[in-house]
């Protein structure tokens, strides 16, 4: 279906299909379905920015997201990419809390918004429902968890095979194109974009991915797991 003429059913109906929203009863999909609106966002826009109060929950029907926090320095550091079907705001929604990290679009994206009002009335008549959102808080932070163990992996390598194997589990299509260039990956891994482009051509020449624009095709993950254990 065409992101650029979907409607909220259509929205929906993706969603239902992978990621968290996929694992939920029919009952919880139609009720968080009753309350959700269709946002379209260009690249660049601003979800919401670290410290914002909470305005609900996003999940991402088609283009992806930026995920950055504050650093010491006044600066935001980009740590994650997601793509479709992930969901993202639970955290400071369900704690009272502000936002801990900052969203934005990095190229035109679809979305599904659950406002904040809209949720807590429905968990308030239905206290049952924080289980669901939980379990999406325990997901997230499982790949919040894989980022920060990646960040400490003092050979260069290893970082890089096993960021490559994060991408392609979160956000590959089936023949294991991950849409990240090497200049997003050299960032994600907090490697200079030298250091980078000779560790993927190394992987290229050994047959466990193949570069392309904008992308890279993971052909032998199994290596990388080797790689990473190694």
């Amino acid at each position: 279906m065409d992101a650029r003429t979907m409607d909220l059913g259509g929205a929906l109906e993706l969603l239902a299909a992978q990621g968290w929203f996929s694992q939920r009863s029919a009952e919880t999909r139609a009720r968080l379905g009753a309350i959700a609106k269709l946002r379209s966002f260009a690249k660049g826009d601003r979800i919401y920015l670290a410290g914002d109060t909470p305005n609900g929950m996003f999940g991402l029907i088609s283009g992806s997201l930026n995920l950055s926090i504050p650093r010491a320095d006044g600066e935001d550091y980009t740590v994650h990419r997601a793509g479709t079907g992930f969901w993202v705001g639970d955290l400071a929604l369900f704690s009272g809390g502000s936002r801990l990290v900052s969203v934005h679009a990095a190229e035109p994206t679809l979305m599904v918004q659950l406002p904040v009002h809209d949720l807590r009335r429905l968990v308030e008549k239905d206290p049952k429902l924080y289980g669901d959102f939980y379990a999406l808080t325990y997901e997230n932070f499982s790949t919040a968890f894989r980022i920060m163990s990646n960040l400490a992996l003092p050979s260069t390598e290893k970082r890089v095979a096993d960021r490559l194997l994060l991408e392609l589990d979160t956000r590959a299509d089936a023949a294991g194109l991950v849409p990240v260039s090497q200049s997003e990956l050299a960032s994600l891994t907090a490697l200079s974009l030298p250091t980078l482009k000779r560790i993927i051509r190394r992987f290229a020449e050994a047959g466990l991915v193949d570069q392309q624009y904008a992308r890279i095709q993971v052909l032998d993950r199994d290596a990388l797991a080797r790689l990473c254990r190694g």
